[in-house]
């Protein structure tokens, strides 16, 4: 090798040990140079059982299978639970509930009821429905598994416009396993929303519905 050669390559040597040891100031000065990026890594998201609904579409007339999942922390299982989960109503009838996967595997009971408010001063019914899933067999170990935990049938109105509405759920209360069952005391609940979609209309009408 002739010295010029000889000079190119450790000049090409130092280059790479420079953006080597550059690279690695970096991932060292990362935390400071992101303080947010660098707490969301650090800290772990906490597990908790929660529930969850989620996102459908139909048209007027239209009946709609909601599902109701359920995820649940190995660490403290839960034999029951109640949620109550409120939507708007006027156009929005819930009709019955149906077990799921979830449910089926450990033979869990599902009940529901539904408590219908009074009309505001907009003519706007707010509904609630309760729903219940227990395991009666005291000998269960595992609780409500992770999964389809129930379909909730709905009906949409023949007359109903375009809207877009939530269904909010909230855990009334969980029970653990034992006997007598401890109580859980924090269960994560995310909502579901219908939209209904009306296809005769023009698509500016329901586009000014939805940004209005």
């Amino acid at each position: 090798m002739n010295r010029k050669t000889e000079d190119c390559a450790n000049r090409l040597w130092y280059r790479l040990r420079a953006a080597i040891g550059f690279a690695v100031l970096v991932l060292l000065l990362q935390p400071f140079l992101d303080p947010a990026a660098a707490q969301q890594k650090q800290a772990s998201p906490e597990v908790v059982p929660r529930v969850a609904l989620s996102e459908l579409g139909g048209t007027p007339g239209a009946n709609m299978m909601m599902p109701l999942y359920f995820t649940p922390d190995p660490k403290m299982p839960v034999r029951s639970l109640t949620v109550d989960i409120e939507f708007v109503s006027n156009n929005l009838k819930f009709q019955k509930a149906s077990k799921g996967t979830a449910a089926e595997a450990v033979n869990a009971d599902i009940t529901t009821s539904v408590t219908e408010g009074k009309p505001d001063d907009k003519g706007v019914t707010r509904s609630t429905l309760r729903l219940s899933a227990s395991i009666p067999d005291a000998s269960n170990k595992t609780g409500l598994p992770d999964g389809l935990l129930a379909y909730l049938l709905f009906q949409i109105s023949l007359d109903a416009k375009p809207f877009a509405i939530k269904l909010v759920p909230t855990v009334v209360e969980a029970g653990g396993l034992g006997d007598p069952p401890q109580k859980v005391a924090k269960i994560g609940a995310e909502p579901g929303l219908v939209v209904v979609q009306v296809l005769d209309v023009m698509p500016e009408a329901t586009c000014f519905f939805f940004t209005h």
